[in-house]
């Protein structure tokens, strides 16, 4: 469920989007700040939803919206997809129902199983226990040896025999590697298409924007997509030719300004937003 099939006629009307390295303003751009408080504003003015969607843990989603004065949002998918939290009137609470449906995913195996089969592999360092979640182990490495750790972890869970997944990044501020071993299947994209299907809007009315590695396959998933300007051109090539190997090019947005900016630009472009502030 990483994928869906777009209907063109159906407008935007929910802006997805990554935190760091996207909406979170980056240090010494003042076009970002002063983006930000557009975005607000446009968002109030055309009453659209707001869902953030990060590898951060709830406690950090929170304090990030709090430190940067973000729009508060009507959900939060965090912890990579493997845990969505929503929004009432006295605050946010876990989602039961996608916590139910992912330990059904994880078949019962918990964290400690999947700490001690990757116990061996040199190189893997776990990432402190604030980062670690119901669902999902989080390591860090050296930047360049991510995408052969990424390999060697899935080739020990599939020995192990465990219904788990390994999906890897890097970390722009701290250059190094992270890497998040979760149920099979579970990514941003997954919780966001199930998350559509479970709330009050659908897939089609999604914008995603993003600018890393674990946001691949939510930009790639069918959502009308934002990469802005400081994501890696990498990113930015491996997405563009998915979406046109799947026919769908004029669903993705290379964004001329980074981060905040990028998502701003991006909302104007698909029309969830007027194109003058």
């Amino acid at each position: 469920m990483n994928h869906f099939n777009p209907q063109s006629e159906i407008a935007p009307s929910v802006l997805a989007t990554d935190l760091d390295g996207t909406l979170i303003p980056l240090p010494n751009t003042p076009d970002n700040n002063k983006d930000l408080i557009i975005l607000k504003e446009s968002l109030v003015a055309t009453k659209s939803k707001l869902v953030y969607v990060t590898g951060r843990h709830f406690e950090s989603a929170i304090d990030a919206i709090e430190q940067y004065d973000l729009p508060a949002p009507d959900w939060i998918v965090c912890d990579v997809g493997s845990a969505i939290y929503r929004r009432d009137s006295d605050g946010y609470h876990a989602f039961s129902a996608y916590e139910r449906h992912v330990a059904a995913m994880s078949s019962g195996v918990d964290r400690q199983v999947i700490e001690d089969t990757l116990s061996t592999i040199e190189g893997l360092e776990l990432q402190p226990l604030e980062h670690q979640q119901r669902f999902k182990t989080s390591y860090q490495s050296s930047a360049g040896a991510v995408q052969q750790l990424v390999e060697r972890i899935k080739i020990r869970l599939q020995e192990a025999k465990l219904p788990y997944n390994c999906m890897g990044s890097l970390d722009p501020f701290l250059n190094c590697g992270l890497l998040d071993v979760m149920p099979s299947g579970i990514s941003k994209a997954y919780a966001l298409i199930w998350l559509s299907k479970h709330a009050n809007f659908h897939p089609d009315e999604v914008i995603y924007s993003g600018d890393s590695g674990n946001d691949y396959a939510a930009l790639v998933s069918g959502f009308r997509a934002i990469i802005v300007a400081n994501g890696s051109p990498a990113l930015a090539d491996k997405v563009s030719k998915r979406m046109h190997e799947r026919g769908l090019p004029d669903r993705l947005y290379l964004a001329r300004s980074p981060a905040t900016s990028g998502v701003l630009e991006g909302c104007r472009h698909f029309g969830l937003f007027h194109t003058a502030s």
